[in-house]
């Protein structure tokens, strides 16, 4: 699962294998929110008033098949993960055409 923020809202979003009746997604992204001290619109988001959108479904039989089964820790793979990452910058690597920061990063 993915979660993406802007100010006064949180998203949620991605595939689970978990029964998604036995857990409130809402309640768990406010109380983290909580937790890591968003608590006032004046730091960008309030834990209690923020808009909380979750289009999560479950993770492709297929997909969780070929993470979930059991094998050799050589052959584990992460299913679809990816990394994904974008904002506007001037900065930039001109032979990997990566964001300065991101290559400082890896």
């Amino acid at each position: 699962m993915e979660t993406a923020t802007k100010t006064g809202m949180v998203v949620l979003l991605g595939e689970v294998s978990v029964d998604q009746s036995k857990v409130n997604f809402e309640e768990v992204a406010r109380r983290v929110c909580r937790e890591v001290g968003f608590t006032s619109d004046d730091i960008g988001l309030d834990c209690e008033k923020m808009n909380v959108i979750v289009n999560v479904h479950a993770q492709d039989a297929n997909i969780a098949a070929s993470v979930h089964e059991t094998k050799d820790e050589v052959d584990m793979g992460a299913g679809d993960q990816g990394l994904m990452f974008g904002y506007a910058t001037n900065e930039w690597d001109d032979k990997l055409l990566h964001p300065y920061s991101h290559v400082l990063s890896n």
